[in-house]
């Protein structure tokens, strides 16, 4: 007489509890007193509820150096980058008297100029806006770096292909070497002095011949690492001392010179040789936020 009666009642359990889950497995939830932002939210995709990033994006380190790197590039017979430009950048306070003598018998040119620059680079840097084809009368381009405070940043200035013959002159008679696949490097290494004052050490390098696994010379000692032979011209090291918004200049004499300014800047051996001038500008401090 019961048993029909629990049969009845256990059913009736079962039936209850698949009306209960159907909804879940047909891909819904009835949860009663939800808002409709939240029936939104339910309804997005999952790609598209996890597509927030969940960490900030990784910023500049605290107190790093910020440079901006521009390249100048007209032909050489034009005076906006000869003597003309050169009266308006100050020489003197860039490198010593026997320092610069030697940098000259080298065919190269250094200097600084203020954060309002004169009225001739004003001209040449203008022109940094845009990126005009090969074929223009001027090419100009730029690009800003980040260094920590006596780390080193490189700037390619030049490759060239095949062979390079380079003269150098130190202390006795000048001498020639011959390099093959040269790439014309500038060393720059950063140093905070104080409040809105850097100084810059630049160091001409000489990177040429197959890349190949070599042993480096670091910070912490020698290492195994991949690239080209690099000579180091230590003599014609340069460093300057700059505010934010002053920059430092660099070029060569003669831009048809096999020099290593004319190496670095020009093209010796063209009939209508092209010059580069190097600018590089200390923008500021990267200073951390304040919580």
């Amino acid at each position: 007489m019961h048993r029909p009666y629990s049969f009845r009642l256990v059913g009736g359990i079962l039936l209850g509890i698949a009306c209960l889950l159907t909804p879940v497995f047909a891909g819904c939830v009835l949860v009663p007193g939800l808002t409709a932002e939240a029936r939104k939210l339910l309804n997005k995709p999952e790609s598209s509820v996890n597509s927030a990033p969940v960490l900030p994006p990784i910023g500049a380190p605290a107190n790093s150096i910020q440079l901006e790197i521009l390249f100048v590039e007209r032909s050489a017979s034009d005076p906006v980058v000869g003597d003309s430009l050169w009266r308006e950048i100050d020489e003197v306070g860039a490198a010593s008297p026997q320092l610069r003598q030697l940098m000259q018998q080298n065919g190269l040119r250094v200097g600084t100029v203020g954060a309002s620059p004169p009225p001739m680079l004003q001209t040449l840097l203008g022109m940094s806006r845009q990126v005009q084809d090969e074929n223009s009368l001027s090419q100009c381009v730029r690009r800003k770096v980040v260094v920590q405070s006596g780390t080193e940043t490189e700037v390619e200035v030049k490759a060239t292909p095949g062979s390079t013959e380079l003269r150098f002159s130190d202390s006795g008679p000048s001498h020639s070497k011959e390099f093959q696949q040269l790439h014309c490097v500038f060393k720059v290494r950063p140093h905070r002095l104080q409040d809105g004052w850097v100084r810059l050490d630049f160091i001409p390098e000489l990177h040429h011949g197959d890349e190949r696994l070599r042993h480096t010379p670091t910070d912490v000692g020698w290492e195994l690492r991949g690239g080209q032979v690099v000579e180091t011209c230590y003599a014609q090291k340069f460093s300057v001392t700059l505010n934010a918004g002053e920059m430092a200049i660099a070029s060569c004499t003669d831009a048809n010179d096999k020099s290593l300014g004319g190496t670095f800047f020009g093209e010796p051996g063209t009939l209508q040789p092209r010059q580069k001038i190097l600018v590089v500008r200390f923008v500021g401090m990267h200073k951390p936020e304040s919580l």
